[in-house]
């Protein structure tokens, strides 16, 4: 189970160039263990055909930073309203931007309508992929990868005019959208890369279960967007008001997710929620992600203003100038973002609870593994506990397991009895120990 964050550059130079190790650094001491990085398309591809292959190397640089702290990393291929000829636009190359908005931008692109050079555009993207991905499949954060993300937020276009961008759209999401996804499978494939994909169905907050078909190829899972309109565009800075707007919706979307999902029979995670400064609301949903074991992707780190639909009421930090660090962060989002977990259980998960009031965590795993998986000899159960919410340090319990770290630990590893059938751990602040 994966905490993380999104860190993408949208415009020019298409990369954060301002991260460094003290950013990294900075995240792996809160407890984030996943970043969503992005190549941009007009980055990887300025002319038909053509890689610039050392814009290329920089996203693999950021890769090799991000493993050098223990964080994973999921590979996106970002656009927004299609690209920079459109107001809000990013991704797509000038050159494969053939309509005059961005409605018929996307109806060219899930035509694969001839780009300048005769080459269909959508071809030329999925061969975008398969040229990148060998590249970071031979750097040296290659197994830091948790997987590979085809398309952020794709949209029906104007092919589709009783669709909007963020409605429901099942004869697109069943038709172009499933074959779209089927040749960048095939092509990444080709490659011999295994890395789990994550395709998106449109992102419409799950008002409805998402049509997107289950894929042949058994290294596919599910990725999903999640932002109540409340918690975007209402001045509550600390979301307590969008928290009680949003619970409709949030309800209706996990749970639409949840049982779409378990249809299709293949894991999910959430590589993108916030995107404000609603923290309570995002606090809520953090508890239910990580109530149902799932990883998650706080968007966005940097506030970029110059980046289209970027605020600064999205990022983590609160200068893009600065490195991130407690002082240069918000308080709140850092609060609410900031919880203790399980990032690794050797077993079977079977409940968790944080309660944010107290401070306190109850976690339940069977020592059995689930059918199917194998247990290495010696696993350990790793749990984050972060200094943030327990500045005066903590107390655990632990019943069928040993605490094998040194006491007062930020991550705490936990090794199984002989015999034990489960194992339960609960974690409570010492006297003082709760941040207001």
């Amino acid at each position: 189970m994966l905490h993380g964050v999104d860190i993408v550059k949208k415009t020019w130079p298409y990369y954060p160039s301002n991260f460094g190790p003290a950013d990294a650094e900075f995240l792996a001491n809160e407890g984030f263990t996943v970043a969503r990085i992005g190549f941009i398309w007009a980055g990887v591809e300025p002319r038909p055909g053509h890689y610039d292959d050392a814009y290329i190397e920089k996203i693999i640089a950021l890769n090799n930073l991000l493993a050098r702290y223990g964080i994973h990393t999921l590979i996106d291929f970002h656009q927004d309203d299609w690209g920079e000829t459109n107001v809000y636009g990013d991704g797509a190359p000038v050159w494969a931007s053939l309509g005059t908005s961005d409605g018929q931008d996307f109806e060219d692109f899930w035509d694969n309508d001839d780009g300048p050079d005769g080459v269909g555009i959508q071809t030329a993207y999925v061969r975008a992929w398969r040229h990148v991905v060998p590249m970071l499949d031979a750097s040296v954060g290659s197994a830091n990868i948790l997987g590979f993300d085809p398309f952020n937020e794709p949209y029906p276009g104007a092919g589709y005019p009783s669709c909007g961008d963020f409605s429901p759209c099942p004869p697109f999401e069943k038709g172009p959208l499933a074959n779209f996804y089927r040749h960048v499978i095939t092509a990444i494939r080709s490659t011999g890369d295994t890395h789990v994909i994550f395709p998106e169905g449109i992102a419409q907050n799950a008002k409805e279960q998402p049509s997107l078909p289950a894929f042949t190829d058994p290294q596919t899972a599910f990725n999903w967007h999640y932002y109540c309109l409340a918690s975007e565009f209402l001045p509550d800075r600390t979301g307590v008001a969008t928290n009680e707007l949003c619970a409709s919706s949030d309800a209706t979307g996990f749970s639409n997710i949840n049982a779409y999902a378990s249809r299709l029979g293949v894991p999910w995670i959430v590589s993108e929620f916030g995107a404000s400064d609603a923290d309570a609301e995002y606090a809520k949903e953090i508890d239910f992600f990580d109530t149902h074991f799932l990883s998650w992707m706080y968007w966005m780190y940097y506030g970029y203003p110059t980046d289209p639909a970027d605020t600064p009421l999205e990022s983590i930090v609160i200068s893009d100038l600065l490195p991130g660090s407690t002082a240069n962060s918000k308080p709140l989002k850092l609060n609410a973002l900031v919880v203790p977990y399980a990032e690794e259980i050797a077993g079977t998960p079977v409940s968790y609870s944080f309660f944010r009031a107290s401070d306190i965590l109850k976690l339940t795993y069977l020592a059995a593994a689930p059918p199917g998986v194998h247990l290495a000899a010696g696993a350990l159960t790793q749990l984050f506990v972060p200094q943030q919410k327990y500045p005066h340090g903590y107390a655990i319990r632990v019943s069928g397991a040993k605490v094998v770290t040194p006491a007062a630990s930020t991550w705490v590893e936990l090794a199984t009895l002989p015999g034990a059938l489960s194992i339960s751990v609960t974690i409570s602040p010492l006297a003082g120990a709760s941040l207001p």
